[in-house]
């Protein structure tokens, strides 16, 4: 597998970060519960750089090998004979040392090493109640790991290869094979686990609810004039992930194409047809034109 992967789906390694500046704040709760409004309040704040999620897809190039590469470090064969990950401040610091703060998955699924690493970080457990985040996460989940763009799409990108595997090998495995079953009590063990590893005098328990005053009294800061920044829908959060994804999706759709093309020729070679081969490939093209404006 790891042959084919270096073959088909080699993507650009995006450049190595070194710590320039103290890590200052972990925001570890989990997707859905606010990361994306905390971001903002964070940059408000005049944190710099806050890492959320919307990262994977928004750097160039795109950053799911790396984290797929750390799940397997933590669930996978590669990880530790002892247990561990083996994940360190190094490997982190390769992917946000340029950043003071980090809010949203994949930190989230990685909290437990990311604590170890920034022992001096500032924790922020920002939460919401379990059944409405449950909800919302699985309304999010939904379309990007069903259907063809979860089963089919990514065996024809490189980029939603990737996705895919760390759906599968970070996210699943975080949640221990389904978030639809074992979401609401992996939600909960998460947070009982952040809440026994931080001291308290280093962690906050926080909801959107809350607002300014507690987050900025924790964070010894002055409670700016802004109002505090309104929640992230998911619409919104589907939205900015098909937009920035849409090339590689018209990239997939047309390479899938001219498979299908291709084996239709081979079976038509197999079976003793005779083929116009000039026609073949204007249809090949007509297809691959179609299909590059197919919404997705």
């Amino acid at each position: 597998m790891e042959l084919i992967e270096r073959w088909l789906y080699d993507v650009p390694e995006p450049p190595k970060r070194t710590r320039d500046r103290p890590m200052k704040i972990l925001a570890l709760g989990m997707s859905r519960s606010g990361t994306e409004s905390l971001s903002r309040a964070l940059r408000i704040l005049g944190y710099d750089h806050v890492f959320h999620g919307f990262e994977m897809w928004q750097n160039t190039p795109m950053l799911w090998k790396g984290w797929t590469q750390f799940g397997r470090r933590k669930w996978g064969q590669s990880r530790d004979t002892h247990g561990t990950s083996g994940l360190t401040r190094a490997d982190f610091d390769s992917f946000f040392g340029h950043c003071e703060a980090i809010t949203d998955q994949p930190g989230a699924i990685f909290a437990p090493e990311l604590i170890a690493a920034y022992p001096e970080a500032k924790v922020i457990l920002n939460h919401r109640n379990v059944d409405a985040w449950h909800r919302s996460f699985c309304t999010v989940l939904r379309p990007l790991t069903t259907g063809l763009f979860y089963h089919v799409l990514p065996y024809f990108n490189a980029n939603l290869y990737w996705e895919a595997q760390y759906l599968s090998e970070c996210v699943k495995s975080f949640y221990h094979g389904s978030w639809e079953r074992h979401g609401k009590w992996v939600y909960e063990q998460h947070n009982a686990t952040i809440r026994g590893m931080v001291p308290a005098d280093r962690l906050l328990e926080w909801t959107v609810e809350d607002g300014w005053e507690p987050l900025c009294r924790f964070l010894e800061k002055e409670v700016p004039p802004d109002e505090f920044p309104s929640g992230n829908t998911v619409d919104n959060t589907h939205d900015s992930h098909d937009n920035d994804l849409l090339k590689c999706v018209v990239s997939a759709r047309r390479n899938l194409s001219l498979c299908i093309a291709c084996v239709g020729v081979l079976v038509a070679v197999g079976l003793g047809r005779r083929v116009n081969w000039g026609q073949w490939i204007r249809a090949v093209d007509v297809r691959a034109s179609i299909n590059s404006f197919i919404a997705f």
